[in-house]
């Protein structure tokens, strides 16, 4: 007995040694959060792809009622996946797979149900891929699907969906064009609004849409200068002419909605040159009475996911209720819509937004075709939107910290700069 007890004491102690010894398990890193997502369906405009991967447990997404829907991200970078975690709104899955892909197309099932709960799910897994979906196949409930997060852990991805876009430096962001080549395409029918031209990267992939809005009786050449700018960078810019040249700023939020929807869905048609190019996330640029038109429509359409209002004007508007990421550029002589009087106060009261605000030299039209510092313009323009529309942190030393001060304290060149930093 005595014997007995002396080695189940020393395997005890050998097993407690080994124990101590063993390394800890690396900890999982959030993989999907802020990056671009996609899926099947949306039930509505205020339930979107996004809403899923924002990190933010008040928004949701949820498909339309039928089956089979997926809800997938694309994490940016090859990836080895060890957790998803589904955050159910009352909508669950019965049944479902979670599966993870290398190119968008071949799917790998890692993980697979016909008895799902709700509730909030944790699921140990072991795959690898760029892209990781869940494919639900049997609904729980009446209603579709409905996620307040989708969380994927791992080791690995990457910061943005990559697509050739290399490391961006002062000098490559200042240049008339990025890295990437474009084509573009004319909207044969543009539905909400009144014309349109996409300028979009040839590369294979899927980007980010933006809406470039004009201003009072302005056309798409007042912001022609940032399309092939942003294109080259890596997103699918539809430059928009106006259903008339004098709507206001609330209808151009409207078109900016319109032209928005209509982007996404060619890019989920066959048989035109964007198919396959949007990967569900969208923003907005626009000037003066196009820039009241960006804040109404990032107050109103929760796809949106950030903003550039230049010189944005619009009367008596309360913005306070937005809290997308902001980047509002003013011009110090500006006779028509002076920072104080529009773009300031909408700042000082987006309490829970990010936001990014720069004056620069010039008057009303400072931030149009052939005005202003256009170098400047487009760095932090392309900057700000890779971002936030793309999570991509390679650009955020170029808006916060000593790499953008060379800008910020040049007062021939920024007369007021203010940010909520470090992003």
């Amino acid at each position: 007995m005595t014997a007995l007890i002396s080695l189940a004491t020393t395997l005890g102690l050998a097993l407690t040694l080994l124990a101590a010894a063993a390394p800890p398990a690396a900890a999982a890193d959030l993989l999907s959060q802020g990056k671009p997502a996609t899926s099947s369906s949306s039930e509505n405009a205020s339930t979107p792809a996004s809403a899923a991967v924002d990190g933010n447990t008040g928004t949701r997404w949820s498909s339309t009622f039928g089956d089979p829907q997926w809800l997938g991200v694309d994490l940016g970078a090859t990836a080895t996946i060890s957790r998803v975690v589904l955050r159910w709104e009352a909508a669950y899955a019965r049944a479902f797979q979670i599966q993870t892909s290398d190119n968008g197309a071949a799917w790998t099932t890692i993980y697979s149900t016909t008895s799902g709960t709700g509730g909030v799910q944790t699921l140990d897994v072991n795959g690898t891929g760029r892209y990781v979906r869940f494919h639900g196949t049997q609904r729980g409930t009446a209603y579709g699907y409905s996620l307040w997060e989708f969380q994927v852990y791992g080791s690995g991805g990457g910061t943005s969906p990559g697509n050739e876009i290399p490391d961006p430096t002062t000098a490559s962001l200042e240049a008339t064009d990025g890295p990437l080549t474009t084509a573009s395409y004319t909207v044969p029918n543009p539905t909400g609004y009144g014309s349109g031209t996409v300028t979009y990267p040839t590369n294979s992939g899927s980007y980010p849409g933006v809406v470039l809005m004009p201003g009072y009786q302005g056309t798409q050449q007042n912001l022609q200068w940032l399309a092939p700018r942003l294109a080259s960078w890596g997103f699918v810019v539809i430059n928009v002419g106006t259903n008339t040249l004098t709507d206001d700023p609330e209808s151009r939020g409207r078109q900016i909605t319109a032209a928005g929807t209509q982007l996404l869905a060619l890019g989920n048609a066959a048989g035109n040159p964007l198919s396959g190019k949007l990967n569900g996330t969208l923003g907005a640029v626009g000037h003066s009475m196009g820039g009241g038109g960006v804040m109404a429509a990032l107050r109103d359409d929760p796809r949106f996911r950030a903003g550039v209002p230049t010189a944005p004007y619009h009367p008596n508007a309360n913005f306070s209720a937005v809290t997308e990421p902001t980047f509002f550029l003013t011009c110090q002589r500006d006779p028509v819509a002076h920072g104080n009087t529009y773009a300031m106060p909408w700042y000082n009261s987006m309490s829970q937004a990010e936001k990014l605000y720069i004056e620069v030299p010039g008057d009303h039209l400072c931030p149009m075709t052939g005005y202003g510092n256009k170098a400047k313009q487009g760095k932090w323009t392309v900057s700000f939107l890779s971002r936030w529309l793309r999570a991509d942190t390679r650009f955020s030393p170029f808006l916060c910290g000593p790499v953008r001060d060379a800008d910020k304290n040049d007062t021939s060149l920024v007369t007021r700069w203010m940010d909520t930093c470090p992003y």
